[in-house]
C-alpha cells in the first residue's frame, strides 16, 4: 500500500460516513514520499460538535502505521476527549498511547484506537 492509497482511503471513508455532516476545508493530505505522509482535517457532526483528526502515517511495511496521531472531540466548545501518542506521560501503562478525558484533561490509559472507534465514541455523545 502506498501512502497516496492510504490517504485517499481515509478521506473517502470520512466522506461516506453517515455520522459526519461535513468535512471542513482545508483537508491536508500530503505525501512526503511513496510511503510517508500526513492527514489532517476537522469533521463536523449534526449538532456542530467536531472531531479534529491528525495522523502521520507510514505504509513502508505494507500496511498503515500511525507514527503520530491525535484525535480531539469537542462539543459546545469544550473538549470531551482526546487520544494521542505523544510520549509525554511515561507513567501511563499504555505509554505512549493515552487518552485525555473532559475539559479538565483527566489522563487515562488507552490502546491506540482506530479512526472508526473514535468516530463511534464521538457518535455516542450525539444522542446525549
Amino acid at each position: 500500500m502506498t501512502i497516496d492509497e492510504y490517504l485517499a482511503s481515509v478521506e473517502a471513508s470520512l466522506r461516506d460516513d453517515e455520522r459526519i455532516s461535513r468535512i471542513e476545508e482545508p483537508v491536508i493530505s500530503l505525501a512526503s514520499d511513496d510511503f510517508n505522509g500526513l492527514f489532517r482535517c476537522r469533521v463536523r457532526f449534526w449538532d456542530e460538535s467536531y472531531l479534529d483528526i491528525y495522523e502521520v502515517v507510514s505504509t513502508e511495511l505494507g500496511y498503515p502505521l500511525r507514527v503520530h496521531y491525535a484525535y480531539s472531540y469537542l462539543r459546545h466548545g469544550k473538549r470531551v476527549f482526546r487520544y494521542d501518542n505523544a510520549p509525554h506521560h511515561p507513567e501511563i501503562l499504555t505509554h505512549p498511547h493515552h487518552k485525555h478525558v473532559g475539559p479538565d484533561d483527566h489522563l487515562a490509559p488507552a490502546e491506540q484506537p482506530s479512526l472508526n472507534q473514535i468516530l463511534s465514541e464521538a457518535a455516542m455523545w450525539l444522542d446525549s
